[in-house]
């Protein structure tokens, strides 16, 4: 959609420069800092976070991932798989053993 701005000469100047430094469109680079500007990284792109709840009755804290979270799709086997795993690497890095 073409529209018309009226914006300051020393704006459009980086801009302009910009676009040049980069070999792309200033209309690109316009949309591009608009678009952050608007929505901003915190809002778009970031994976949604894991919300976490206190159980009612036994008080330990629950975490909720995401519909799309990796382990979601994961049998308990290989979750725990990937604990064991982890907790090994770090008891070697403790060791100062490196394989």
């Amino acid at each position: 959609m073409k529209t018309t701005l009226e914006l300051p000469d020393d704006l459009m100047r980086e801009v302009k420069i910009r676009a040049a430094q980069q070999g792309r469109k200033m209309k690109d680079i316009m949309a591009e800092t608009l678009r952050s500007g608007l929505f901003p990284k915190s809002a778009v792109g970031q994976a949604p976070k894991p919300r976490i709840t206190k159980h009612p009755t036994l008080g330990h804290l629950v975490v909720t991932g995401t519909p799309n979270a990796p382990a979601s799709s994961m049998t308990i086997e290989q979750i725990l798989q990937l604990e064991q795993d982890a907790l090994y690497q770090e008891d070697l890095q403790r060791a100062g053993i490196s394989l």
